[in-house]
C-alpha cells in the first residue's frame, strides 16, 4: 500500500509508515545535498529517520548547486 505526499508540487507516491529518510532513498535522493521543508517546517537531517509521512504531506526538497568562475578575492567585491 502507498502514500500519496506532495513533492515539490507534485502528487507523488511513497511506499506506506515510510519514514522521510527511506522516501528520499526510495525516489532516489539519497545521496543529495538537500533541506527537507516537510508541512511548512524544515526538518533536520538527523530527524529524517524519525518524521514518518502521512497521506495528503507537503514535501518541498532544496538543493545546492556550487559553481562559478569567480576567484575568492572577486567574490569579496560584490559584498
Amino acid at each position: 500500500m502507498n502514500t500519496t505526499i506532495c513533492l515539490n508540487g507534485e502528487q507523488t507516491e511513497v511506499p506506506s509508515e515510510t519514514t522521510l529518510l527511506a522516501a528520499l532513498e526510495y525516489l532516489g535522493f539519497s545521496d543529495r545535498h538537500l533541506v527537507a521543508e516537510l508541512n511548512m517546517e524544515i526538518i533536520p537531517r538527523e530527524r529524517w529517520g524519525d518524521r514518518v509521512l502521512r497521506e495528503g504531506d507537503q514535501l518541498e526538497l532544496i538543493g545546492f548547486v556550487g559553481g562559478g568562475g569567480m576567484e575568492c578575492s572577486e567574490a569579496g567585491s560584490f559584498l
